[in-house]
């Protein structure tokens, strides 16, 4: 038994001033009987008080009690009196409610645009107003990730905007990690927890059903929706170029029938809004299928598919993703014996290499030079490759130079060295550079560096120098001269060589595979992880795959490497399977029989039953009852008097 507006010290001093109050205007009332007397006797002695008797009783003792029993009611419902102590406390409920990209469904035979996030805002409505006035509520927007909507609010036009202005996210729920969070913002609170409601229809991946956890929940309850939308979605579609085909992108697009009966999609395809294609597919309920189609072209655009007919969930309906340019680098090879390097040159179609005899040199340069054994009066701009340079004003200092050298090193975790794995490498003669600032050592022999590489200060050009012709004596029949050759050109233009893949996908977790060597932590740093604007996303690298979270549609550049990922984050994340609820879960909207229902606060109650009782007496005792009385008695009197005459 407790008060929450009024301490007993203060309930008891103020009925006690109320009740001595009321007692003292029951005692010092006048008494008014009617007598029959003489006129004379209403006359009286000049200078004599006329004589008044004061009660010393309480001649309506029930009168005084119905008073003092409402004012009693009165004051306990001003004082918020209840029962029971710590078991009736303000309790801290949670409100979970589904904000995931499939709320955006519409309803079956919905023409007015109402969706699933209606449904479940009307039954988050409908559990707020079963909360009792005390109790507290607060407000967990759940998608992918748990966002606070509200703090903890005992206002409900706060709560209730609160709902009406949750919107479907991007991102499918999270529904293990938003409990948890629940949970946790209850024991934070400090007060005696009370239900963490869920309203949605429990949608999740099948990872999180997989590895389902569910933190204790002393109260939990479900508030269901039914969503037995019919809907097929894309998935996915990915872009890669071709490994037969140059100039041409692979593009496989994947499609999910969400529904419980069969259906058949079509699938269409537009490059630069030129039709690409139409698959149909056969669909199963719950089945997954691909197509693949084949899009020539070396320009960039934007690549869209479409998925027909239009259902229910039109966001995973459509997907477009931009194709980038298929860059060419051009290389200009100055040297009298073409032969030799052009077999290397032309295996790759992403190299348009030209061969110029020495006396038609010129310094332009717009992509890369080669200079064969010889120096040019006027050095080209831009990246260079040097083969083998005469000692008269070498790009780098010549040390010395020694024929037929022995034992070749190549030096390790250089990404000039990639793949070099080869020893003693028999080459002719080879030239020892002298090591400046700014130049990187990339092969050796006993006598020092014969293959150096350097950077602008800038870092836009770039600057490779062979002590020796790898492209003569035996070393050119070895698989050491092609990889050396692929390796520079790599280094020098990597954005050309870059493997490309460009895929649509849902926000959310994406995982993109990594090369095995770039998994360990020294080599972390050649991943990174960006977004079109230039922010840098957290990731994680585990299982081979970098692994990182979009919450919102955004295009995210996935960099591992030689190879480049471009993901446009612009489908839906879509859900895998149901969520079966706990047996014990409480389910649905509390009825009025509910025990969540029976609000233990009293003092409306105390105030109508003190205002009733004040009512009873001034109906029977007050001047209704008076007026009654004496005109009951005045028509007895009168028949009296007519009946003696």
């Amino acid at each position: 038994m407790e008060f929450l507006n009024l301490t007993l010290a203060q309930f008891l001093v103020t009925f006690g001033a109320v009740a001595a109050f009321s007692v003292a205007l029951y005692l010092l009332d006048r008494t008014r009987r009617r007598l029959v007397v003489s006129t004379l006797r209403f006359w009286v002695t000049p200078g004599q008080p006329a004589p008044v008797s004061r009660n010393r009783k309480v001649n309506q003792p029930l009168s005084l009690l119905l008073q003092l029993l409402g004012m009693l009611l009165l004051l306990l419902a001003i004082a918020e009196f209840q029962f029971g102590g710590t078991l009736n406390k303000r309790r801290d409920h949670v409100l979970v409610l589904d904000t995931s990209a499939w709320m955006g469904a519409s309803l079956p035979g919905a023409n007015n645009g109402n969706t699933l996030m209606d449904l479940v805002r009307a039954n988050a409505l409908g559990w707020l107003r079963a909360v009792p006035p005390s109790d507290r509520v607060l407000v967990v927007r759940a998608d992918g990730l748990a966002t606070p909507a509200t703090s903890w609010e005992s206002d409900r036009r706060k709560i209730a905007r609160a709902i009406l202005e949750s919107q479907p996210g991007a991102t499918a729920l999270n529904l293990s990690q938003n409990l948890e969070f629940a949970r946790e913002l209850q024991r934070q609170s400090g007060a005696t927890a009370g239900e963490i409601v869920y309203a949605g229809p429990g949608r999740i991946s099948a990872r999180e059903a997989n590895s389902m956890s569910l933190p204790p929940i002393p109260a939990f309850r479900i508030l269901n929706v039914d969503d037995t939308v019919e809907n097929a979605g894309l998935r996915s579609v990915g872009a890669r170029r071709s490994d037969t085909d140059p100039g041409t992108w692979d593009i496989l697009v994947r499609v999910r029938n969400y529904g419980k009966t069969a259906r058949l999609a079509n699938v269409t395809l537009n490059f630069g809004k030129a039709p690409m294609g139409l698959h149909p597919l056969e669909l199963a309920p719950g089945a997954e299928k691909e197509t693949v189609f084949k899009v020539r072209t070396r320009a960039a655009g934007i690549l869209e598919a479409r998925l027909y007919p239009k259902d229910a969930f039109a966001a995973d309906n459509y997907a477009a993703l931009e194709l980038p340019e298929q860059r060419v680098l051009h290389v200009v090879a100055y040297t009298d014996q073409p032969d030799l390097m052009r077999p290397a040159l032309a295996s790759d179609p992403r190299v348009n290499a030209e061969f110029r005899p020495k006396s038609q040199y010129t310094p332009a340069n717009d992509g890369l030079v080669i200079l064969d054994r010889f120096h040019p009066q006027t050095s080209p701009q831009g990246n260079v490759l040097w083969i083998d340079p005469p000692s008269d004003k070498p790009p780098i200092p010549i040390r010395e130079r020694v024929e037929k050298p022995e034992g070749l090193r190549w030096i390790p975790d250089q990404p000039l060295t990639e793949g070099l794995r080869a020893r003693n490498t028999q080459i002719e003669s080879a030239s020892v550079f002298e090591m400046g600032p700014g130049t990187q050592r990339i092969a050796e022999i006993e006598k020092g560096p014969v293959l150096v590489a350097r950077t602008s200060d800038d870092g836009k050009t770039r600057t490779v120098v062979i002590g020796f012709n790898p492209f003569a004596g035996t070393m050119r029949y070895e698989l050491t001269t092609p990889l050396l050759l692929a390796n520079i050109l790599r280094w020098m233009e990597p954005g050309v060589f870059r493997e490309v893949d460009v895929a649509t996908q849902s926000t959310g977790a994406v995982s993109a595979p990594v090369p095995a060597a770039l998994t360990r932590p020294a080599e972390r740093n050649a991943v990174q992880v960006l977004t079109d604007n230039g922010t840098v996303l957290p990731f994680n690298i585990r299982d081979r795959a970098v692994q990182f979270f979009a919450g919102e549609p955004a295009r995210v550049r996935v960099i591992a490497g030689n190879s480049e990922r471009v993901f446009s984050l612009t489908l839906p994340e879509m859900w895998d399977t149901k969520w079966t609820a706990p047996t014990n879960a409480r389910k649905g909207v509390p009825a009025w029989t509910d025990t969540f229902r029976r609000s233990h606060t009293i003092w409306p109650w105390l105030a109508l039953a003190g205002l009733g009782l004040l009512l009873a007496e001034w109906i029977i005792y007050g001047n209704f009852a008076s007026s009654r009385i004496h005109v009951v008695k005045s028509a007895s009197v009168k028949s009296g008097l007519g009946s003696a005459a």
